[in-house]
């Protein structure tokens, strides 16, 4: 079934259903979550079905937009104060909505190139990518049999995002689905919570990125020294444009929530290493067409890209609205209270648990609290992957992401004088 056909099928008529702006706010956030894992994942294991679940939810995704504007116009704000408070959730609306738009483009790559999945199977060395997404089967002896996924907490007690579960050929992402035995569940998060997590789910096999073990048919002649040389040089540049765009959003959206200045300029930092390494992307692209046999299998990739920059540009827009001084509106301060997680910007001090600290160490549940790091800056230089044996410093600013409940504990950890008890 050709992309066309396949959007075409899935349309449906929008209904008005009323909802708070609260509301529609909430699950315009939950919604982008859940469908940034979406998108990668159906690149990452060349899996139609996913791209189509993000395909919905795009579609979700405008039909709240559209709710979010008719609200705005129905609350007709009195005079130039009442518009400025409401500014910053258009912007936000707008924003989600070319954000949405951007992660839809990425996953439908698989309808444009179904051979992506040979490509992102190159870039998805598990020892390179800080935050792999893979597949883990659930057996028989495993804990969390019967339990649901709302129950087990997988990002706050085990370090890891449940992306769905996979069951008998259909796709479950409802945070009330049970998990059952011979379930695949398909998690992102770091490699150490995920190798604890194969163990409690009794699955002995060696990590894998395919569902349906489907043969990937070889396209580049990785032999070929100058072929390998520029791939290597694409997959850097790919994993860093991929893991900033992801982490702008989070940055953005958070910002936008906390009204922080800070973590705002720290986007559009963000958004003018990303123009470089999009440039730098695209020329290796097409010094990489030179060299292959068909220059059109590389399309897939260069969209990706394409979209990571519009999906920068889209956080960037938000980072400039909380800069012009806005004050958010209580609609915010509502959502906030019902916010599970939580971004911090915290400096790591010289008493700090994590000083002299590797990555691997910081999995240790005494400093992580439910927490990851999904950004860090070392002087001038932003890091987005983390080895296992990269070693923290005093003077690291921290940029992570965790339960709100935990939170003080984690600041705690990393500057302990700061907030002592």
């Amino acid at each position: 079934m050709s992309e066309k056909n396949n959007m075409t099928k899935q349309s449906k008529k929008f209904k008005y259903k009323p909802l708070s702006l609260k509301e529609i706010i909430r699950e315009m956030k939950q919604n982008i979550d859940l469908m940034i894992d979406l998108a990668y994942s159906a690149i990452k294991f060349g899996n139609k079905e996913l791209a189509d679940e993000a395909y919905k939810m795009e579609q979700r995704i405008h039909e709240l937009t559209f709710l979010l504007n008719f609200q705005i116009i129905q609350a007709h704000p009195i005079g130039l104060d009442g518009a400025k408070k409401l500014e910053p959730i258009v912007v936000m609306g707008y924003a989600i909505d070319k954000i949405s738009d951007a992660l839809s483009d990425i996953a439908r790559v698989v309808y444009i190139n179904n051979d992506i999945s040979y490509f992102t199977q190159i870039f998805r060395d598990i020892s390179y990518v800080p935050e792999p997404i893979v597949k883990i089967n659930v057996n028989k002896g495993c804990e969390f049999i019967g339990q649901t996924r709302h129950d087990i907490h997988f990002r706050s007690k085990h370090g890891v995002d449940l992306i769905a579960i996979r069951r008998e050929g259909k796709w479950l992402f409802e945070r009330d689905d049970n998990v059952l035995k011979d379930d695949i569940l398909i998690v992102k998060g770091v490699i150490q919570p995920i190798i604890e997590l194969k163990k409690l789910c009794n699955d002995q096999e060696p990590f894998s990125f395919d569902i349906e073990q489907e043969e990937i048919k070889q396209i580049l002649d990785l032999e070929n020294p100058e072929i390998c040389e520029k791939v290597e040089e694409i997959q850097r540049n790919y994993i860093l444009i991929t893991d900033i765009s992801e982490t702008m959003i989070q940055l953005a959206l958070a910002a936008l929530f906390f009204r922080n200045e800070e973590v705002s300029e720290d986007v559009l930092e963000m958004e003018e290493l990303v123009d470089g390494v999009n440039l730098a992307l695209e020329k290796d692209l097409l010094d990489l067409a030179k060299l292959v046999k068909t220059p059109r299998d590389l399309t897939g990739l260069m969209r990706i890209v394409f979209s990571c920059e519009l999906i920068s540009d889209a956080a960037a827009h938000i980072a400039e609205n909380i800069l012009k001084g806005f004050e958010p509106h209580a609609i915010f301060q509502q959502a906030i209270r019902e916010t599970s997680e939580i971004v911090v910007r915290e400096t790591l001090s010289e008493d700090s648990y994590f000083k002299n600290k590797t990555y691997s160490e910081l999995q240790d549940k005494r400093y992580k609290r439910g927490f990851h790091i999904i950004a860090l800056k070392r002087k001038n230089k932003w890091i987005y992957r983390f080895k296992p044996d990269f070693v923290f410093e005093e003077g690291d600013l921290l940029i992570g992401l965790g339960p709100i409940e935990t939170v003080m504990e984690w600041r705690r950890c990393v500057n302990p004088e700061k907030f002592k008890e």
